[in-house]
């Protein structure tokens, strides 16, 4: 996307590679070879609480959600900002998360 600053790297099976700093691409090199391995992430399906868990742990502005090594994609603070009101917004009201409306912070 337009202004990222690291982009996720996969390999020729969609597993998750690692990621790498975009400024680090100017130094040449393949995309593979530069790039740092994903210590912060999390299952499919896995509590929202462990994603903020690993989240705090590893000082994470994003953390990635594999399907075993299958990159799904990644949870950032917005977006676990979103599902958590989600979630709480739907017990209290006893409906599907999915139908919950509301109001979300942008992705920084």
């Amino acid at each position: 996307a337009q202004g990222a600053r690291w982009a996720v790297v996969l390999d020729a099976a969609g597993d998750l590679h690692g990621w790498v700093g975009l400024d680090a691409l100017a130094a040449g090199g393949s995309v593979g070879d530069l790039a740092h391995r994903m210590n912060a992430w999390v299952p499919v399906g896995a509590p929202l609480k462990q994603a903020f868990g690993v989240m705090l742990q590893h000082d994470a502005g994003w953390v990635a959600v594999l399907d075993g090594a299958r990159f799904c994609g990644v949870l950032t603070p917005a977006k676990l900002h979103e599902a958590l009101r989600r979630s709480v917004d739907a017990d209290a009201l006893g409906v599907p998360r999915g139908e919950v409306g509301f109001d979300s912070v942008a992705d920084a």
